[in-house]
């Protein structure tokens, strides 16, 4: 028996106990709304109990002045992802699937776009779900998820499935949530991370088929928990993650034995309220210094934080205004690993578009910034932020260029960027575009292993069309 099909099997023992009456959650709708999996966004189910959507994503990227070394300065991609998901669930126990084709086209032998980006022909979900909404014991909502799922948690800059990247991060093993009433909420995960395949670059150019794996000797456990209703309409999480990888047959890594504790007060965005955003997180352990087996293995000492003020002003467009500051260690010189690892969080929402860009990272930095956000309409929604960009430690890499004698600088420079959103069928059809522009600082220009140091910028354009049924 495999793993997955035993932690079925828990499932469905557990929901064999269950006589309180149940609606079970949405299922991800191929990851085709803001935050995938959040019951909030996903659709409703019609009165069998049953859930079936479809999307269809259609991407274009051009990108040129990158400086990361062993890649192409300049770059067009073609991306596509195509999802449908389905789930049934008329009483307690629900079960659902969800089959992810994510390629891509007109890729060089230079390319930027590896296993984040391309994953063919997949399958990340395959669940039972079982839902009991009065829980003796606990009064509230109980809900045990055991197979494949996507998982979701909190802010999404540790655990999240990322709505810009054309690829999703699975898992496999058995999540617990617990709500005992509105205010508060529990959730505990003991899960594999699916590692995406193939990871030969050529096979990935030609979008070649194979199912992804998990291993025990990959896994990823831990609790967050959320408390609403605090001063002032403040929430509270608190979360801690524990990751613990070894190399396996097949497989190097870099041998990651990570603890993370996050804590996060947050203050949701309202008109003629100033909301914030203050979230930091410190990480423990020991890792690799690469995924090779004489690589060096140190201890870790790292941390992250996000702090974000807003401010919605009460107008027909929506219009919010915020400034915020991003900071993520670097790794120093002392014997220890200081640089961040963001695990498996999202990088669009904070730091700006991936892909063929991906240029600003939750590691190694300190970004303070201001931001705007509008809805001018019903169908239009429009995003523009502006930051400057400094390296944590300046002998650590920023855009995977490293100056390890630090004469760089630590001024990497500043970044515009922005997205658009124009929805032609409510819904069901929407046009996107996002853009970024970096403006080179000292370290760019200056860093021994920076490529294109005769442009001053790095410039990404992306357009995309949507299909949501």
């Amino acid at each position: 028996m495999t793993h997955a099909s035993r932690l079925l099997a828990l499932a469905a023992l557990l929901a064999g106990t269950g006589t309180a009456a149940a609606q079970s959650l949405p299922a991800s709708p191929a990851s085709s709304v803001e935050k995938p999996g959040k019951e909030e966004t996903a659709p409703k189910e019609d009165s069998s109990g049953l859930i079936v959507t479809a999307s269809s994503r259609l991407r274009y990227e051009t990108v040129d002045g990158r400086p990361r070394p062993d890649e192409a300065t300049a770059e067009d991609a073609v991306l596509l992802r195509t999802g449908v998901a389905i789930e049934y669930g008329p009483g307690p126990l629900a079960i659902g699937a969800e089959l992810i084709d994510s390629r891509g086209y007109d890729l060089g032998s230079g390319t930027q776009i590896g296993r984040d980006d391309v994953n063919a022909l997949e399958l990340p979900q395959a669940y039972l779900k079982w839902r009991v909404d009065d829980t003796p014991g606990i009064g509230g909502r109980l809900a045990v998820q055991a197979g494949r799922f996507l998982l979701n948690l909190g802010s999404g800059r540790l655990v999240a499935t990322d709505e810009y990247r054309n690829t999703v991060n699975g898992f496999t093993g058995i999540q617990v949530e617990v709500d005992p009433d509105r205010e508060r909420a529990l959730t505990l995960f003991y899960v594999l991370p699916q590692e995406r395949l193939p990871d030969v670059a050529a096979e990935i150019r030609r979008n070649k088929v194979q199912l992804d794996r998990e291993t025990f000797r990959d896994v990823l456990f831990g609790a967050w928990a959320r408390r609403k209703g605090l001063f002032g309409g403040a929430q509270l999480e608190l979360g801690v993650y524990r990751l613990v990888e070894r190399d396996s047959p097949g497989r190097s890594t870099a041998d990651r034995h990570l603890t993370t504790l996050d804590l996060r007060v947050v203050r949701e965005p309202a008109a003629r309220v100033i909301d914030y955003d203050a979230e930091g997180a410190y990480q423990v352990g020991r890792a690799s210094a690469s995924t090779m087996a004489d690589a060096r293995n140190a201890r870790v000492a790292a941390g992250f934080a996000h702090l974000a003020v807003g401010y919605t002003f009460d107008a027909a467009w929506k219009p919010r205004l915020a400034l915020f500051y991003d900071y993520a260690s670097g790794d120093r010189d002392g014997g220890r690993f200081n640089r961040f690892d963001t695990l498996f969080g999202s990088r669009r929402d904070d730091l700006g578009p991936s892909g063929t860009y991906s240029g600003v990272a939750r590691e190694n930095l300190s970004a303070p910034g201001v931001r705007l956000d509008a809805k001018p309409g019903k169908r239009v929604e429009l995003l523009a932020d502006y930051r400057g960009l400094w390296l944590a430690s300046r002998t650590d890499r920023f855009f995977n260029v490293t100056d390890a004698t630090g004469g760089s600088g630590r001024f990497a420079g500043q970044q515009l960027s922005g997205r658009a959103r124009l929805w032609l069928v409510p819904e069901h059809l929407r046009l996107e575009s996002n853009f970024a522009l970096l403006f080179k600082g000292g370290f760019l220009k200056d860093a021994p292993a920076a490529l294109a140091r005769d442009r001053d910028q790095v410039r990404l354009f992306e357009v995309n069309l949507q299909a949501t049924f």
